[in-house]
């Protein structure tokens, strides 16, 4: 098992402590493509922690959003193109092409 930390911007980190957002989704590269199944996330300045329930891989956001559930990943949006646009605020279609999504299901402890 090991522990990574990781930064999540407002108002999703809300959600992921609320538990209203299970799943954290990200480009498959560095710590991310290193995150498996039992190993915990200090999310937050406080360093909220959360265990690592499983780890799938998509080709493309909107994938892992019609996969996992629009209401797990982003569950202020209501339909997936918002959803995935948030993304691509944050990343490009060719990082997305490159390194593939990681889709990270989180359980509070």
């Amino acid at each position: 098992m090991n522990i990574f930390s990781i930064d999540i911007q407002e108002p999703y980190l809300t959600f992921v402590i609320n538990g209203e957002k299970t799943i954290e989704g990200r480009l498959n590269k560095g710590k991310f493509a290193q995150i498996k199944a039992g190993d915990i996330l200090k999310v937050g300045p406080d360093g909220i922690q959360f265990r690592v329930l499983n780890k799938n891989i998509y080709s493309t956001f909107r994938e892992m959003i019609e996969k996992e559930g629009l209401a797990n990943i982003v569950p202020d949006k209501d339909n997936i193109d918002d959803a995935t646009n948030i993304y691509y605020n944050f990343y490009t279609k060719d990082q997305e092409k490159e390194f593939g999504i990681v889709a990270i299901r989180v359980s509070r402890i």
